[in-house]
């Protein structure tokens, strides 16, 4: 196996454009590690593919007024990892997620957005951990 074609994954959330994020952070991520080349859908040796399927935002801490001061941000998939040679599912995760928590005030405050490019982050960092160590 030496190259990937990254599928763009079905968007099963409320959040628009996330599944395009989310391909260009994957295929950021795997040029990265470089140990498989970005290919198209035809010539790749393996292919990503899989949904979306949850984005949460849960409260994790309060001011003294309740008002929430801290939040966990969860960007859940599914997906598989063919090798397109025999079609054989290499990898396969029915529920896998990325997570982060920002503050909404403070000297640690962060936006929702940045916030989901962290999540992104985190997912795409162990999505791409768990296709190699189990390859």
């Amino acid at each position: 196996m030496k190259s990937v074609h990254v599928e763009t994954f079905r968007n099963k959330t409320d959040q628009p454009n996330l599944e395009n994020e989310f391909r260009k952070k994957m295929i950021s991520e795997f040029q990265s590690d470089g140990n498989l080349k970005i290919g198209s859908a035809g010539d790749a040796d393996t292919i990503l593919k899989g949904d979306i399927l949850g984005y949460s935002r849960e409260a994790l801490r309060y001011d003294d007024n309740e008002d929430i001061r801290e939040y966990r941000l969860t960007i859940t998939v599914s997906f598989e990892f063919i090798d397109q040679a025999n079609q054989e599912v290499v990898v396969k995760k029915s529920s896998f997620s990325g997570d982060t928590t920002f503050y909404l005030t403070g000297s640690s405050a962060k936006s929702e957005s940045s916030a989901r490019e962290d999540a992104l982050d985190d997912l795409t960092r162990r999505l791409l951990n768990s296709i190699t160590t189990l390859w």
